[in-house]
């Protein structure tokens, strides 16, 4: 079993119609997912308390820019490759100004432990 994550990623503000399907759209997929016999655990972000760079910090009180937002992250478990792919791909996020990115994951303590 390989571990992935889905990393959306917001890009635009909602309509008042989009913020009332897309909750709908997510349980459909999640539904689906579920059926697959996968588990899902997500996370939603706040907003970013401060950022952190060569240069020190900055605090941030909202995000003014017109960079990607990481929204949530996703973490599930599947059999295989093909398998996570599908979840990615079926995600309704796309049509809701959402990025959507699947990334296999590894845990630092496993990759210490076998050093």
């Amino acid at each position: 079993m390989k571990h992935y994550a889905l990393i959306f990623y917001s890009t635009r503000t909602l309509t008042p119609e989009e913020n009332k399907q897309r909750p709908v759209d997510i349980a459909s997929w999640v539904k689906q997912v579920v059926d697959m016999g996968i588990t899902l655990d997500p996370r939603n972000f706040g907003e970013a308390e401060a950022d952190f760079s060569a240069q020190g910090s900055v605090s941030s009180s909202g995000n003014g820019s017109s960079d990607l937002v990481m929204v949530t992250i996703t973490f599930f478990d599947s059999a295989d490759r093909d398998k996570a792919v599908n979840v990615a791909r079926m995600h309704p996020g796309p049509r809701y100004g959402v990025t959507v990115k699947l990334r296999e994951w590894t845990s630092p303590r496993q990759t210490l432990a076998t050093q």
